[in-house]
């Protein structure tokens, strides 16, 4: 019987020490891989088996050990890149968001392709500009993102290319490529707003306006007023102008047509190109909307078209601390003229 014990806890102690030397051989290896995809339902078992599966790990039973003795959770998805690190280091970084060279690109609102092509890198300036009206891409990315469909048959991508903060991978800034990325992305993010508004909401698009006509009249707003409270009264009074056969009367349209940057607009803003019939986009002399927006709209903007402050109001001014003073008739305007801008 004691020899029996003795055997039993000699294989014991060989399979404890055979085990560990297994183990501790394990925590020695380092793993070497590349784009080895985590996904949002692994855990360090799955994990495992892929290591083993994929013959980056043999000693399969010596990491169910190590994974016994050492719980390891909160892994992120991601694909990772490792390169010669232990097995306690390939764990730890599976808890974290991989380190990326990660640089910002933001599109300001109003922003059109004048503005947005000079911020892209020299050599991929043409790129964009020929996507943003190819019709195959077009096509794509229709079929892709379904809030694209419900406007006009548009000839350019340009006016959903949603103003906001991305952030790409500083090799991808440098690429020919990036026009490409920076179009789906900011696309992407246009379709997620707009299927964000609730056009079965009471009162909603008064006015009977085409999607495209709201795009426009946002692009309009944006230029006009960057207050977001004061939206909807600005937005109802140029929709009424519209409506009543007025000329719109916002100077800032005039300057997409000039093909000019946003930055440049205020050096335009006097009689010599205010009086211009020529220009489609004047909307001081040319009585009609722009034939396209004029600039990209944020979210804001948009809704407020679709949901206008009615008021009674024809004419408005901005001070120079930014008030609004609005006027019921010309004269009324005239005086606030007086008042306020001399």
């Amino acid at each position: 019987m004691k020899k029996i014990i003795l055997f039993i806890l000699i294989i014991t102690l060989g399979v404890s020490i055979y085990a560990y030397i297994w183990y501790e051989n394990l925590k020695n290896i380092k793993i070497n891989v590349e784009n080895f995809k985590v996904e949002k339902w692994d855990n360090a078992y799955k994990i495992k088996e892929k290591l083993c599966k994929k013959h980056i790990i043999k000693n399969c039973l010596a990491m169910d050990i190590y994974l016994y003795l050492n719980k390891k959770n909160d892994i992120k998805k991601w694909t990772y890149n490792f390169s010669w690190v232990s097995i306690d280091s390939f764990f730890e970084q599976l808890k974290k968001w991989p380190k990326q060279n990660y640089k910002k690109f933001t599109i300001l609102p109003s922003w059109t392709k004048f503005d947005i092509v000079e911020k892209i890198n020299p050599l991929a300036r043409k790129n964009f500009l020929n996507l943003i009206k190819d019709e195959n891409f077009i096509k794509k990315l229709k079929q892709k993102y379904s809030s694209l469909n419900s406007f006009w048959d548009f000839k350019s991508l340009e006016w959903f290319i949603y103003p906001d903060t991305y952030f790409f991978k500083k090799d991808d800034l440098n690429s020919y490529l990036f026009p490409e990325l920076l179009i789906k992305t900011a696309v992407k993010n246009f379709d997620k707003k707009w299927k964000s508004i609730n056009f079965n909401k009471k009162n909603a698009n008064p006015y009977k306006l085409s999607n495209y006509e709201i795009l426009i009249f946002a692009s309009i707003v944006e230029k006009e007023e960057k207050n977001p409270q004061n939206k909807p009264m600005i937005a109802d009074i140029l929709i009424r102008r519209y409506k009543a056969k007025w000329f719109i009367g916002a100077d800032w349209t005039l300057c997409y047509g000039l093909k000019i940057k946003s930055k440049d607009c205020k050096n335009y803003l006097n009689w010599k190109y205010l009086k211009d019939r020529k220009n489609p986009y004047n909307t001081r002399a040319v009585l009609w909307l722009p034939p396209t927006p004029v600039g990209n709209p944020t979210i804001e903007s948009i809704e407020a078209v679709i949901y206008p402050k009615k008021n009674n109001y024809w004419y408005y001014l901005h001070w120079k601390d930014g008030k609004i003073h609005y006027g019921k008739n010309a004269n009324e305007h005239k005086l606030n003229k007086i008042r306020y801008l001399r």
